[in-house]
C-alpha cells in the first residue's frame, strides 16, 4: 500500500512539477495528430525539419503516468526529454512522440514485455509505432536506416520491445531507468540492434540488481543482465571503453560512468551509463525536477544531459 500511494503521488508532483516558461510557438512542431489502429485513435506530435526528407527519425517515448505534452514540455512541467526539440533544430532529424493508452489504474502508458506489470494498458503498441513509422514514411520519407527509439521508464520498457519484435526497423534504442522484464511475454529475433542504458544504481522503483519493481510493476532483470542480453546478441566480443564523468554538479549526491561496447555484428554497439546514487530521474544539466519529487524517486544526476548523449549515441548509427 505505501508503495501504491508513493507512485501515485510521484505522478502527481510530476504534473506540478512547474516549468518557468511554456513551449516556443515552431510551425515545425505539428501537435495532436492522430492515427486509427484497431478501431482506435491514436495521438502524436511529430517536429518535422523544413528539409525534411531522407531525414533521420527519433521516436521518444514518455514514462507510465505521462503523457506526449510532458515529453515536450506543453504541460509545462519539467522534462529532460524538451532537450530532444533542440537537439532535432540543430541537427536536423524528424521526431515522433506518440501518446500511451490508458491502463486498468488509469494512467497512460505502454504495453512493453512485462506480464506482471498491473496495470500495464492491453493495446497493441507495437503495432501502433509499426504503422505510426508508415504513416511518417508516406508523408514525410524519412531516411529507413536511420530509425531511433527512446525512452524513459515504461518508455525505456516499450523501446526494448520494439527492438525485440520489429529489429528490422530500429536503428537503435535507448533505455533511461529501463530494464529487460525478467517474465518476458515479447517475441524475439537475432537481428542486431545498438542498444543504450543509463540507470541509477539507487532507483527506488526500478532495482538497478533486478527484481520486483515499486507498485507491483513486475519483476526486472538487471541492469548488468540487460546490458549483457544486447552485447550478446550483437556479438560483441571487446571489452568495454570506459569513461568517468566530471562530477560537475556536487549538489546531485552522485556521479556516472560510461562503458561503451563496440565493434558489433554490423557495426552495432552497446553502452551503459551507471550513475551511482543515481534515482528513477533522467540525468539533466538544466531540466532540473523539484525536491519534493525528487524525494520519492531518489537523485537527479546533473553531471551530463541525457538527450545529449543519447544523440551522440544514435547519429553514427544506420542500418
Amino acid at each position: 500500500m505505501i508503495k501504491m500511494f508513493l507512485i501515485s503521488l510521484m505522478v502527481i508532483l510530476i504534473s506540478c512539477n512547474k516549468m518557468d516558461e511554456t513551449i516556443d510557438d515552431d510551425q515545425n512542431l505539428k501537435l495532436n495528430q492522430s492515427i486509427i489502429i484497431d478501431g482506435i485513435t491514436r495521438n502524436y506530435h511529430i517536429y518535422v525539419p523544413d528539409k525534411n526528407a531522407d531525414k533521420p527519425l527519433v521516436i521518444l517515448l514518455h514514462g507510465n503516468g505521462g503523457n506526449f505534452d510532458d515529453v515536450l514540455g506543453v504541460s509545462n512541467v519539467k522534462s529532460p526529454q524538451k532537450v530532444w526539440l533542440n537537439l532535432a533544430e540543430q541537427n536536423d532529424f524528424i521526431i515522433v512522440v506518440p501518446n500511451g493508452s490508458l491502463g486498468s489504474e488509469n494512467k497512460r502508458g505502454w504495453n512493453d514485455c512485462r506480464n506482471d506489470a498491473l496495470g500495464n494498458p492491453e493495446t497493441n503498441d507495437v503495432f501502433f509505432i509499426d504503422q505510426l513509422l508508415e504513416k511518417v514514411k508516406s508523408e514525410f520519407n524519412y531516411n529507413q536506416k536511420k530509425v531511433y527509439i527512446s525512452g524513459v521508464s515504461n518508455g525505456g520498457q516499450m523501446a526494448i520491445r520494439l527492438a525485440l519484435e520489429i529489429p528490422e526497423k530500429i536503428t537503435a534504442f535507448a533505455a533511461t531507468i529501463a530494464s529487460m522484464s525478467e517474465n518476458s511475454h515479447c517475441a524475439n529475433s537475432t537481428i542486431p540492434v545498438s542498444a543504450l542504458f543509463m540507470n541509477g544504481t539507487q532507483d527506488p522503483i526500478l532495482p538497478y540488481n533486478g527484481g520486483q519493481m515499486a507498485g507491483n510493476r513486475g519483476l526486472v532483470k538487471s541492469t548488468d543482465e540487460s546490458v549483457l542480453f544486447w552485447i550478446n546478441r550483437n556479438k560483441i566480443t571487446e571489452a568495454p571503453i570506459e569513461q568517468t564523468f566530471n562530477d560537475i554538479n556536487i549538489s546531485d549526491n552522485s556521479y556516472a560512468f560510461k562503458y561503451s561496447y563496440q565493434n558489433g555484428s554490423n557495426n552495432t554497439e552497446v553502452e551503459l551509463y551507471k550513475v551511482i546514487n543515481g534515482g528513477h530521474a533522467e540525468p539533466s544539466e538544466t531540466e532540473r525536477y523539484g525536491n519534493l519529487f525528487l524525494a520519492i524517486v531518489g537523485n537527479q544526476n546533473g553531471d551530463f544531459e541525457m538527450a545529449n548523449e543519447i544523440w551522440n549515441f544514435f547519429r553514427n548509427k544506420s542500418k
